[in-house]
């Protein structure tokens, strides 16, 4: 298995915490660290790549991108929806900026059982 998150950065405390939930997106905050949940899910051999730097570019161009396309855009996606898009865009880049976020790529194997090693053979 493998997967991207946005997520607190590990290591923050209380308000620090609640300000990164706040910064990113709701699927990230979560009370423990994805390694545990991974782990209580019974996958192993589990790696934790930092990716932060990459997305923090990313965000800024959909940013730069956004603002230089913004009347097709607004015409498109409608105000609203524009407007609700560049703000978490900015609250996001912010967050990551300040410290409070980061983006990981997590993998994880299940252990091969019995009845999938005999299969195999």
């Amino acid at each position: 298995m493998a997967f991207f998150t946005i997520q607190p950065t590990p290591g923050l405390t209380g308000r620090d915490r609640r300000r990164a939930n706040a910064a990113g997106p709701g699927s990230g905050a979560v009370r423990t660290s994805y390694q545990s949940l991974l782990r209580a899910a019974g996958f192993e051999q589990i790696t934790a790549i930092d990716a932060t730097a990459d997305y923090r570019a990313t965000q800024q161009r959909w940013i730069d991108a956004g603002t230089r396309h913004e009347e097709p855009l607004r015409v498109s996606m409608g105000d609203e929806m524009y407007s609700d898009r560049l703000s978490s865009r900015r609250r996001t880049l912010a967050g990551l900026d300040e410290g409070l976020l980061a983006r990981f790529l997590y993998t994880a194997q299940r252990p091969a059982t019995q009845s999938t090693m005999t299969a195999t053979n």
